[in-house]
């Protein structure tokens, strides 16, 4: 645990009680300060000492700051109650990364943020730190929330994933490296906006402080942050990963795709800031194990290859998801974002037939009328049936079969690791032997 012995004697308030907020309970018990909590739906046991008490109970005028689980909106699309009465209040609304950099400000750290790759970044680079010897602790929009990590100690390296929600509530955030990996449209009804999305996602160059590194995707809106003042003033380094620099990762068979070859040269270039070359990243890489429910291969059937790739939640995660592979049978759907397929409409070369699911099923297939063969399939199961049969008939050379859903997956999920899990469930029925016989009798 890390513990913010800054806050000791100090009255805060928590607001959300799942993960980071009941860490945050227990660091700021630990650190001896007076805690108030709530949480709309849920009411787990707290620690002794702990107040639940609704917003309106709290002693506002005593209170340090609130800690605000990401998931409840402190601003758009309306603020919550909590969030509301803070600024009526003028408490500072913040989140557990913030509790984190005010306990370790002499800390290394480094953070990333973007609309897709996040994970797989952060997962990298704690994989290339890690296989150098270097103390490592990975977490934020990731794993074990901030305030339970174990702390790396002064030569280690603290490693964030960012979402735009924590980057609205970190003011003090402070990194010695950082990168903004794309910028695509997503949440932007938490955000006001486009440029309120933007805007969040920039106050991590913001955050890298002078001689640290910035490291951009190419994509246009993230590139721009290299010319803006919100860093040209006070790094030393702002760079653009270039697909073209990346390393060689036929070695790595959980980095396929063009994405990750931007993805492997952002965590190679970060790496580099703190001494690892080139060559020590492109020892270590094979051995680097890729995130499950993002391009990963979950099973084999001849020449055949099932990919589940279900965290694609929106048109450019699945864009990039299709131009890695060919010969595909494309699973797709469930509760669409704004933008519909978004790019992945214009990288369908490669795709056989699209096998539509959930509640996007009909506006997608609208989408790709006279672009792509579709079917309406409604469920998983029956999606995945269909693109097996299909791809054993009409592709005997090889064909991947690839959930990348292009949309939310709350419509028949309750997340998107339920539906990718729920995918490798239904492959593994369907190369059961026995059940492919039940099928043919």
């Amino acid at each position: 645990m890390i513990i913010p012995s800054h806050m000791s004697g100090q009255t805060l308030a928590v607001l959300g009680l799942s993960r980071s907020g009941m860490a945050s309970v227990a660091a700021l018990v630990a650190a001896g300060a007076r805690v108030y909590a709530h949480d709309d739906r849920n009411s787990p046991d707290l620690p002794q000492g702990v107040k639940r008490a609704a917003p309106a109970e709290w002693p506002w005028d005593e209170l340090t700051a609130m800690v605000i689980s990401p998931g409840i909106p402190h601003l758009h699309p309306a603020p919550h109650v909590a969030a509301a009465m803070a600024a009526e209040h003028h408490v500072p609304v913040i989140s557990d990364i913030d509790l984190l950099m005010q306990a370790k400000p002499q800390a290394r750290v480094i953070g990333i943020t973007g609309t897709n790759g996040k994970s797989t970044v952060v997962t990298l680079i704690k994989h290339i730190l890690d296989s150098q010897g270097m103390a490592t602790a990975l977490g934020g929009n990731i794993g074990t929330p901030v305030l339970a990590l174990d702390d790396p100690g002064k030569d280690g390296v603290i490693i964030l994933e960012l979402s735009s929600y924590q980057l609205e509530t970190c003011p003090n955030l402070s990194l010695d490296a950082g990168a903004v990996i794309n910028i695509t449209p997503d949440h932007l009804d938490r955000h006001g906006g486009w440029d309120g999305y933007v805007a969040a996602k920039a106050n991590l160059a913001r955050a890298v402080k002078p001689g640290g590194m910035l490291v951009l995707g190419d994509d246009p809106a993230a590139s721009s942050l290299a010319k803006s003042s919100l860093a040209a003033s006070s790094l030393a380094q702002a760079v653009i990963a270039r697909h073209d620099n990346a390393l060689d990762r036929t070695d790595c068979p959980d980095l396929t795709g063009p994405h990750n070859a931007a993805n492997t040269e952002i965590a190679t270039l970060i790496a580099g800031h703190f001494g690892i070359t080139r060559e020590d990243v492109a020892h270590g890489l094979p051995r680097f194990k890729g995130l499950a429910h993002r391009m990963e291969t979950i099973a084999t059937s001849g020449a055949i290859r099932f990919v589940n790739d279900s965290k694609a939640t929106n048109g450019d995660a699945a864009a990039e998801a299709l131009k890695s592979f060919d010969a595909i049978y494309w699973i797709a759907g469930g509760t669409s974002k704004d933008g519909g397929l978004g790019p992945a409409i214009n990288q369908l070369d490669a795709v056989k037939c699209a096998y539509l699911i959930g509640d996007s099923a009909e506006n997608f297939a609208t989408e790709l009328t006279g672009k792509c063969r579709h079917q309406l399939c409604g469920t998983l199961s029956q999606a995945a049936a269909a693109a097996y049969h299909d791809a054993q008939r009409t592709s005997p050379d090889g064909a991947t079969i690839l959930l990348s859903p292009a949309a939310a997956s709350f419509d028949q999920f309750t997340s998107f690791e339920h539906r990718g899990d729920t995918f490798r469930a239904i492959v593994q029925d369907l190369l059961t032997p026995t059940s492919q016989e039940a099928r043919h009798v």
